[in-house]
């Protein structure tokens, strides 16, 4: 069997989605996978694992090449609508027009709301996801967008969002002994600054948002450009922290950073959500404060340092096994090539 990944939303989530992908697919015999690509920044930190059944990444050069490539596949997953217009028609060609492989859509992120990405605009318009066998979104997404694109009924599947656990990995080194942020949504990081000052640790932080003049102890430093040192600041930091404001609506806010965290065997300290307590148990693997202050970020930190050390390389453990057992992107992975394979998926 030929599969074809269209990987055209330029990110890292979308690459580790590759990677986890390509780890599936090595798992299954005579199974062969050929990723095409729209990405300017090559995220060479991430590695680019070998491709089973000898398969290629191909860079997308325009649409005669991207119809060879589509002829020759059995089946075609499409990551995510493109971030960029040049390949906007393309893809839609893809969804709508291209015949012989079956076609699967996967969103590794919420879609785009009108106005926010050509071709998500699009596809609404021409209903272009009418054409997919099925596709899958992420669990806590808005139906109504999808079914406007031509996806809904039994063809519209709910995913739980994944980290890449074969990346984010324990490290294996002392931590750090300064509280580790990132992220842009919902945050509020002067009540974050705040209380690791009252707890007495140094705070970093990696976001691209402008929190404004935070207190002494804290270096900010923006997050796109510092992607390559995520995973190492994750690793050594003592505590992991994800400050969302109380009144923010999605009550996931922050599950990217807090799975990677706790892929990694971090204690994670974030608000506490119906969502986010079906992943964390207080105390057990990780912390919640009931409600953002700095007040309440210190009394957090404070409970994760007057644990023992034994208590939480415990804690630490017992968070990796968590994502794990219900947050693994290769777990998914995994289980969406033997649906496809199957004829199960829908």
């Amino acid at each position: 069997m030929k599969l074809l990944l269209v990987n055209f939303a330029e990110c890292p989530e979308n690459l580790h989605f590759e990677r986890a992908l390509a780890r599936a697919a090595a798992r299954r015999r005579g199974l062969r996978l050929d990723v095409v690509h729209d990405f300017d920044f090559p995220y060479s930190f991430l590695g680019a694992p070998e491709l089973p059944g000898g398969g290629r990444r191909l860079k997308y050069s325009g649409l005669p090449a991207l119809k060879r490539a589509a002829a020759a596949a059995d089946i075609i997953l499409l990551l995510d609508f493109p971030k960029r217009a040049r390949c906007a028609a393309a893809y839609l060609w893809l969804l709508r027009q291209a015949a012989g492989a079956e076609k699967y859509f996967i969103a590794n992120h919420l879609i785009p709301m009108p106005g926010q990405n050509i071709t998500a605009d699009l596809a609404r318009r021409w209903r272009a996801l009418s054409a997919v066998k099925a596709g899958y979104m992420l669990e806590s997404d808005d139906l109504s967008l999808w079914a406007a694109a031509g996806l809904d009924g039994a063809r519209l599947l709910r995913r739980g969002y994944a980290s890449d656990c074969e990346y984010y990995k324990p490290a294996g080194s002392a931590a750090g002994g300064y509280v580790f942020s990132a992220g842009s949504a919902g945050r509020d990081f002067k009540a974050l600054a705040l209380g690791a000052a009252q707890a007495g640790l140094p705070l970093k932080v990696f976001t691209d948002s402008r929190p404004g003049r935070l207190p002494a102890g804290a270096e900010l430093l923006p997050l796109a450009k510092n992607l390559h040192n995520l995973r190492e600041a994750v690793g050594k930091a003592a505590v992991v922290v994800i400050p969302v404001s109380d009144g923010y609506k999605n009550e996931a806010a922050g599950n990217s950073i807090a799975f990677l965290s706790m892929a990694m065997g971090r204690p994670v300290l974030t608000r506490r959500t119906p969502y986010m307590e079906r992943f964390i148990k207080d105390g057990v693997n990780g912390f919640f404060y009931a409600s953002l202050s700095a007040g309440s970020v210190a009394r957090g930190l404070n409970r994760v340092k007057a644990m023992p050390p034994a208590r939480l390389r415990a804690l630490g453990a017992a968070a990796r096994r968590t994502v794990l057992a219900g947050a693994n992107l290769d777990a998914f992975c995994r289980a969406l090539l033997g649906k496809i394979a199957s004829r199960r998926i829908c």
